[in-house]
């Protein structure tokens, strides 16, 4: 009787050990399915945040230009030329140093800037006119 209960028992222990396997199974199904679909989700998220991010840059880069003469005339008044370009390149990193002597040149040939060499003249000329 003994052996007849421990085997029943063995077997119900066998029994639950194996639909606990098919369980497992189961589960890890679903977490890898569960798994696959998050990974995709996030894969079109990262696209679409890649997306939204690149229009966000080409925005930038476009308008780039004014906004860096815009600092430019900001700055002009009460700075030299060389310190506003120890700001905004060197310092700022807000164009490369070649951009930044085409934007000063941009500005002198529609005269918003007047060049040293007519800063000398207008001064040598009131000299002129004041004797």
């Amino acid at each position: 009787m003994k052996k007849n209960k421990t085997r029943e028992a063995f077997t119900n222990v066998k029994k639950d050990v194996d639909n606990l396997r098919e369980r497992i199974a189961v589960l890890e199904t679903q977490s890898q399915s569960s798994l696959t679909k998050s990974q995709a989700v996030s894969g079109s998220l990262t696209k679409s945040q890649n997306k939204i991010e690149t229009k966000i840059i080409n925005r930038i880069r476009r308008s780039k230009k004014k906004a860096v003469i815009f600092e430019i005339k900001k700055l002009l008044p009460s700075t030299t030329i060389q310190d506003i370009k120890i700001i905004l390149v060197d310092e700022k990193g807000l164009c490369s140093k070649a951009s930044f002597y085409r934007y000063i040149h941009s500005l002198k040939s529609q005269k918003l800037i007047e060049t040293e060499t007519g800063l000398r003249l207008s001064e040598t000329e009131l000299r002129l006119r004041n004797k």
